[in-house]
Protein backbone atom coordinates (compact mmCIF):
# COMPACT_ATOMS: atom_id res chain seq x y z
CA UNK A 1 0.00 0.00 0.00
CA UNK A 2 3.27 2.57 0.57
CA UNK A 3 4.48 1.75 -2.45
CA UNK A 4 1.75 2.37 -4.42
CA UNK A 5 0.92 5.76 -2.33
CA UNK A 6 4.72 6.49 -3.18
CA UNK A 7 4.42 5.29 -6.90
CA UNK A 8 1.21 8.08 -7.15
CA UNK A 9 3.16 10.82 -5.61
CA UNK A 10 6.11 10.36 -8.14
CA UNK A 11 3.57 9.97 -10.90
CA UNK A 12 1.66 13.39 -9.79
CA UNK A 13 4.89 14.98 -9.55
CA UNK A 14 5.93 14.28 -12.82
CA UNK A 15 2.65 14.84 -14.64
CA UNK A 16 2.96 18.54 -12.89
CA UNK A 17 6.77 18.77 -14.44
CA UNK A 18 5.49 17.83 -17.67
CA UNK A 19 1.97 19.26 -17.69
CA UNK A 20 4.23 22.91 -17.07
CA UNK A 21 6.22 22.31 -20.16
CA UNK A 22 3.04 21.47 -22.01
CA UNK A 23 1.06 24.79 -21.17
CA UNK A 24 3.95 26.95 -22.50
CA UNK A 25 4.32 24.78 -25.54
CA UNK A 26 0.90 25.09 -26.55
CA UNK A 27 -0.13 28.50 -25.34
CA UNK A 28 2.03 30.25 -28.02
CA UNK A 29 0.58 33.25 -29.27
CA UNK A 30 2.19 35.05 -32.06
CA UNK A 31 1.46 39.11 -32.41
CA UNK A 32 -0.85 38.97 -35.24
CA UNK A 33 -3.24 36.41 -33.11
CA UNK A 34 -3.03 38.25 -29.34
CA UNK A 35 -3.85 41.44 -31.75
CA UNK A 36 -6.99 39.81 -33.30
CA UNK A 37 -7.68 38.57 -29.82
CA UNK A 38 -7.57 42.50 -28.16
CA UNK A 39 -9.66 43.24 -31.50
CA UNK A 40 -12.55 40.94 -31.01
CA UNK A 41 -12.69 41.16 -27.29
CA UNK A 42 -12.59 45.30 -27.74
CA UNK A 43 -15.55 47.94 -26.87
CA UNK A 44 -15.86 50.68 -29.16
CA UNK A 45 -15.41 54.09 -27.70
CA UNK A 46 -16.71 57.27 -28.77
CA UNK A 47 -14.66 60.57 -28.67
CA UNK A 48 -15.08 64.17 -28.79
CA UNK A 49 -11.77 66.17 -30.18
CA UNK A 50 -12.66 69.57 -29.47
CA UNK A 51 -9.07 70.34 -31.05
CA UNK A 52 -10.51 69.26 -34.13
CA UNK A 53 -14.06 69.68 -33.71
CA UNK A 54 -14.93 66.07 -34.89
CA UNK A 55 -16.33 63.31 -33.15
CA UNK A 56 -14.36 59.45 -33.16
CA UNK A 57 -15.18 55.96 -32.68
CA UNK A 58 -11.92 53.38 -32.09
CA UNK A 59 -11.61 50.17 -30.77
CA UNK A 60 -11.35 50.27 -26.82
CA UNK A 61 -7.32 48.17 -27.34
CA UNK A 62 -6.44 51.38 -28.81
CA UNK A 63 -4.99 53.96 -26.51
CA UNK A 64 -5.44 57.89 -26.95
CA UNK A 65 -2.15 59.51 -27.22
CA UNK A 66 -1.99 63.00 -25.66
CA UNK A 67 -0.52 64.83 -28.31
CA UNK A 68 0.47 68.69 -27.88
CA UNK A 69 -0.62 69.15 -31.88
CA UNK A 70 -4.08 70.50 -31.82
CA UNK A 71 -4.18 69.27 -35.28
CA UNK A 72 -3.55 65.81 -34.64
CA UNK A 73 -5.18 62.89 -32.49
CA UNK A 74 -3.33 59.67 -32.29
CA UNK A 75 -4.93 56.35 -30.91
CA UNK A 76 -2.27 53.68 -30.85
CA UNK A 77 -1.11 49.85 -29.80
CA UNK A 78 2.02 48.24 -30.39
CA UNK A 79 2.52 48.45 -33.96
CA UNK A 80 -0.55 49.91 -35.18
CA UNK A 81 -1.88 53.44 -34.69
CA UNK A 82 -4.98 55.45 -35.99
CA UNK A 83 -4.37 59.37 -36.73
CA UNK A 84 -7.26 61.89 -37.15
CA UNK A 85 -6.04 65.08 -38.69
CA UNK A 86 -7.38 68.28 -39.81
CA UNK A 87 -6.71 71.29 -41.82
CA UNK A 88 -8.86 73.96 -41.58
CA UNK A 89 -9.54 75.97 -44.61
CA UNK A 90 -11.24 78.70 -42.92
CA UNK A 91 -8.72 79.74 -40.20
CA UNK A 92 -6.12 80.51 -43.24
CA UNK A 93 -4.16 76.68 -42.53
CA UNK A 94 -1.68 77.07 -45.13
CA UNK A 95 -2.19 74.15 -47.68
CA UNK A 96 -0.11 74.10 -50.84
CA UNK A 97 -1.14 70.39 -51.20
CA UNK A 98 -4.01 68.47 -50.65
CA UNK A 99 -3.25 65.56 -47.95
CA UNK A 100 -4.17 63.02 -50.86
CA UNK A 101 -1.36 64.93 -52.88
CA UNK A 102 0.63 64.23 -49.82
CA UNK A 103 -0.04 60.45 -49.76
CA UNK A 104 0.59 60.00 -53.46
CA UNK A 105 3.92 61.80 -53.27
CA UNK A 106 5.08 59.58 -50.95
CA UNK A 107 4.02 56.38 -52.90
CA UNK A 108 0.55 55.77 -52.14
CA UNK A 109 -1.31 54.41 -53.87
CA UNK A 110 -5.14 55.91 -55.18
CA UNK A 111 -7.80 53.04 -54.37
CA UNK A 112 -10.88 54.71 -54.67
CA UNK A 113 -12.07 58.55 -55.17
CA UNK A 114 -15.45 60.38 -55.08
CA UNK A 115 -16.29 64.01 -55.05
CA UNK A 116 -15.88 64.49 -51.58
CA UNK A 117 -12.82 61.44 -51.06
CA UNK A 118 -10.35 59.72 -51.69
CA UNK A 119 -8.42 56.13 -50.13
CA UNK A 120 -4.94 55.73 -50.32
CA UNK A 121 -2.31 53.13 -49.67
CA UNK A 122 1.13 52.34 -49.54
CA UNK A 123 3.95 51.51 -47.23
CA UNK A 124 6.56 53.94 -45.02
CA UNK A 125 9.76 52.17 -43.87
CA UNK A 126 8.38 48.94 -42.20
CA UNK A 127 4.55 49.73 -41.94
CA UNK A 128 1.58 49.67 -44.41
CA UNK A 129 -1.08 52.05 -44.30
CA UNK A 130 -4.18 53.17 -45.26
CA UNK A 131 -5.62 56.24 -45.48
CA UNK A 132 -8.93 58.75 -46.04
CA UNK A 133 -9.28 62.25 -47.16
CA UNK A 134 -12.06 64.00 -46.62
CA UNK A 135 -12.85 67.29 -48.37
CA UNK A 136 -15.97 68.80 -46.78
CA UNK A 137 -15.78 71.95 -48.65
CA UNK A 138 -14.41 74.04 -45.33
CA UNK A 139 -11.07 71.77 -44.03
CA UNK A 140 -9.36 68.43 -45.27
CA UNK A 141 -9.88 65.17 -42.24
CA UNK A 142 -7.40 62.96 -43.13
CA UNK A 143 -7.82 59.50 -41.16
CA UNK A 144 -4.80 57.27 -41.25
CA UNK A 145 -4.46 53.54 -39.67
CA UNK A 146 -0.67 52.26 -40.04
CA UNK A 147 0.17 48.52 -39.03
CA UNK A 148 2.85 45.81 -39.23
CA UNK A 149 2.13 44.12 -42.06
CA UNK A 150 2.52 41.25 -39.53
CA UNK A 151 -0.90 42.33 -38.54
CA UNK A 152 -2.41 43.17 -41.72
CA UNK A 153 -4.95 40.59 -40.94
CA UNK A 154 -6.25 41.65 -37.39
CA UNK A 155 -6.08 45.15 -39.41
CA UNK A 156 -8.85 44.54 -41.58
CA UNK A 157 -11.64 45.85 -39.47
CA UNK A 158 -9.55 49.11 -38.80
CA UNK A 159 -9.53 49.34 -42.36
CA UNK A 160 -13.11 48.86 -42.47
CA UNK A 161 -13.38 51.48 -39.85
CA UNK A 162 -11.04 54.21 -42.04
CA UNK A 163 -12.79 53.28 -44.90
CA UNK A 164 -16.40 53.94 -43.71
CA UNK A 165 -15.15 57.28 -41.11
CA UNK A 166 -17.15 60.13 -42.08
CA UNK A 167 -17.32 62.80 -39.66
CA UNK A 168 -19.75 64.62 -37.49
CA UNK A 169 -18.76 68.50 -36.08
CA UNK A 170 -20.30 68.13 -32.50
CA UNK A 171 -23.46 69.61 -31.55
CA UNK A 172 -22.02 72.33 -29.50
CA UNK A 173 -20.51 73.90 -32.93
CA UNK A 174 -23.48 73.52 -35.04
CA UNK A 175 -25.50 75.51 -32.24
CA UNK A 176 -22.94 78.36 -32.06
CA UNK A 177 -22.77 78.19 -35.95
CA UNK A 178 -26.92 78.03 -36.43
CA UNK A 179 -26.89 82.18 -33.80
Amino acid sequence: MRKLLYLLILMLCVACGNRQQLKSFNNVITGNDSLAIELGNSDTILYHSPHLDIDISYPSYLRHQYLADDQMEVFMTDDVSLSFMVQDLQKGDDIFRTPGQQLMGMGAELIEADDNYSIHQGTEGELEYYGKVIDDSTRFITVILRYNPNHSEAAGPLRQLVHDYMPNRSMHSRSESSQ
